[in-house]
């Protein structure tokens, strides 16, 4: 009996060992290894606007960069780790390539960041693209869709930045982070290879007198900032730097914490190995060098706890947990994703729409997200309208605006971006016409789209300027001149510097007969805009108007050195020379208008003009032919077809006239 007890003990404790066998390895499968930041200890709250451009509307081939939108992208990327900050993504503005928009860019300072940022937080603002200086020595950030030509109707200038990150923002602390020294200038005979030192220390001054503002640059004064596949596959040396640094390569002193000073000395040692001393970043500021910047990601073992995960939203919505394709949303409106507690990342596809990605941290148990109420659907479905072009009309973004009692600053930035773009399509079309050609339509829209800017950002004078600008050519295009005069003058009683309406001035002025003050307000947008192409073609075609070819081909030159691939110049030009007779600028000029554009008819019908003045008849058939092919139905094909066929078909001389033959006398009695 008492070896029957014994061995009943012995198999209990047989059970609970192997019980507890069965639950140790049972607890050890459901341990996993994760990698995990600490949040960042002073517990701020982080924004950033972050602009990558690579891509320019109007820069030159020479002036395009490759990786810059993708400095942007990683950085912004980087700022949603748990390591970067773990920055909600309502709190960051991204804005890349044909997004980053003056109208987007100017948003995001001037609206977004004020209406979001409280006193204790951290603002960051990081650019990579290009920074040049421009007329009368002003500095620019260039936008996507900024023209060289004028920056100061078009550009994003320093000053602006300065005073929206040091006086509208109540920020404890702003973080600038500048890859923009890629180029000296983006013009068509710019210098790519250097940042003027003047557009440096126009950088380094911004925020100089906050208390605590950091500027980190990619270079100093006349040095070359790299780009290249071999970091991280495309990007600048200097961002790639800064992005190793922040994840953790720069923690010195192994706190876990990557601080101010350790991100300075990192790019300071490592952007100059890299470039052979050729790149040096600079530093600029009152700072705290012990703010902790990111978080070290540490390997841990964490039991996983399950978790449910309700989505409810439209249907056939595609849903990815951590970027893996969990199912879509069913004629139900809803689906339930089980998975493991912690932080994930959830990407949506919506049908009809862009998808949008946001990281979220599930709970052990039951989460819910309804996707209907979810600010970035709201973005979406508002930047599905910017899209079709319903800004301002009926139901429009700016009637959805108005129709909200309260809207995020997400959408209000939104809003704003869509109606400063709206408005430049104006002034940009403006910078970069040659030709008459007038679209009144677009104008009184444009108009239309600053006076609505204008009751948001109601301390931004130079939108009214603007505005009057726009609904000036309105008053041009019907013909309406004196009208035009009187909003110009207006225009440039708020912003004396905007050449845009000194240039429209002078053509009504011109309109009106008044030639001397046309060309007084000509000559103050080339003084004011010297890289802009229309006001010395304006001047020229003044002079041409005169009878004054000589005087007119020095200003028809300098406008195309301003624009060489505006084809109307460069057929001016070669008009000129070809009725002063001047052969070899005659056909230089006529080659590079069929460089630009080899479909261009107009000016094969002053080839075959010049060949025929220089009696080339196989040579001026042989243009005539290009012309006709490409223009049968224009104004001037009547006429060339008559010298085509009086080349190919000569009428032949008559004969001369045999005088009558005198007979003699004699002749007549025979």
């Amino acid at each position: 009996m008492a070896d029957l007890i014994s061995r009943s003990k012995n198999a209990r404790w047989l059970v609970v060992l192997l019980l507890g066998v069965s639950l140790y390895a049972q607890t050890s499968r459901d341990l996993k290894i994760r990698r995990v930041a600490p949040p960042l200890p002073d517990k701020r709250a982080r924004w950033a606007v972050v602009v990558g451009v690579s891509s320019y509307k109007y820069a030159p081939p020479q002036a395009q960069l490759k990786f810059a939108h993708r400095d942007a992208e990683d950085f912004a990327t980087l700022l949603r780790t748990p390591e970067g900050g773990g920055f909600p993504v309502t709190n960051i503005r991204l804005l890349t390539e044909d997004a980053a928009t003056v109208g987007g860019i100017r948003a995001a300072i001037h609206s977004w960041l004020p209406r979001s940022v409280a006193a204790n937080d951290i603002v960051y603002f990081f650019f990579a693209g290009h920074a040049v200086v421009a007329e009368r020595g002003e500095s620019y950030f260039v936008a996507h869709d900024s023209d060289p030509q004028n920056l100061h109707a078009t550009g994003i200038s320093f000053k602006e930045v300065n005073d929206a990150l040091t006086n509208k923002l109540h920020a404890a602390s702003v973080v600038l982070i500048a890859d923009a020294c890629h180029a000296g200038g983006i013009g068509w005979n710019a210098d790519p290879s250097v940042m003027p030192a003047a557009a440096q220390r126009s950088l380094e001054a911004i925020g100089a007198n906050d208390r605590s503002f950091l500027k980190l640059l990619a270079s100093r004064p006349s040095e070359q900032s790299f780009e290249d596949e071999r970091w991280g596959g495309g990007h600048g040396v200097f961002t790639y730097s800064v992005l190793t640094a922040l994840q953790g390569a720069a923690d010195r002193d192994h706190d876990g914490f990557v601080r101010v000073s350790e991100l300075i000395d990192y790019v300071s040692t490592v952007v100059p190995k890299q470039t052979e001393a050729k790149q040096n970043p600079r530093v600029a500021g009152n700072f705290d060098a012990a703010m902790p910047i990111a978080a070290v990601t540490v390997d841990v073992k964490q039991a996983a706890a399950p978790a449910t995960l309700r989505l409810t939203g439209p249907p056939n919505t595609a849903v990815y947990l951590d970027r893996e394709f969990r199912g879509t949303i069913r004629s139900t409106r809803d689906l339930i994703i089980e998975a493991d507690a912690g932080a994930r990342v959830l990407s949506i596809d919506l049908p009809g729409s862009e998808p949008f990605e946001q990281p979220l941290t599930l709970k052990a148990g039951s989460n819910a997200i309804d996707l209907q109420k979810s600010p970035e659907l709201a973005l979406l479905r508002m930047k599905a309208s910017i899209r079709s072009g319903n800004v301002l009309g009926p139901d429009g973004v700016w009637d959805q605006y108005r129709a909200q009692a309260s809207a995020p600053p997400q959408v209000a930035a939104l809003v704003m971006g869509a109606l400063e773009d709206t408005g430049m399509e104006c002034v940009s079309d403006y910078v970069q016409s040659t030709t008459n050609t007038l679209k009144r339509a677009m104008f009184l829209r444009s108009a239309e789209a600053f006076k609505a800017l204008s009751t948001l950002r109601p301390t931004d004078t130079s939108l009214q300027a603007k505005a009057l600008f726009c609904r000036a050519r309105a008053h041009i295009a019907a013909n309406e001149f004196q009208q035009a005069i009187d909003s110009l003058k207006q225009s440039l009683a708020i912003d004396p510097d905007f050449a845009c309406s000194y240039n429209a001035l002078g053509v009504a002025q011109s309109r009106l007969g008044r030639i001397e003050e046309a060309r007084r307000a000509f000559e103050t947008a080339v003084k004011l805009t010297p890289d802009w192409a229309l006001p010395p073609l304006e001047i020229a075609r003044q002079f041409i108007t005169a009878g004054d070819l000589r005087s007119a081909v020095s200003y028809l030159e300098k406008a195309a050195k301003r624009n060489p691939k505006a084809i109307g110049i460069s057929w001016s030009l070669a008009r000129a020379h070809r009725l002063l007779a001047n052969a070899e600028d005659f056909l230089r000029a006529a080659n590079a208008t069929i460089a630009i554009d080899r479909n261009y008819a107009p000016i094969y019908a002053e080839l075959g003009l010049f060949y025929e003045t220089v009696r080339d008849s196989a040579k001026a058939a042989q243009a005539y032919d290009s012309y006709l092919l490409l223009a049968p139905n224009f104004v001037d094909s009547v006429d060339v077809r008559k010298r085509l066929q009086a080349i190919r078909s000569p009428v032949p001389a008559p004969k001369p006239r045999q005088p009558p033959t005198l007979r003699r006398d004699s002749d007549k009695k025979r």
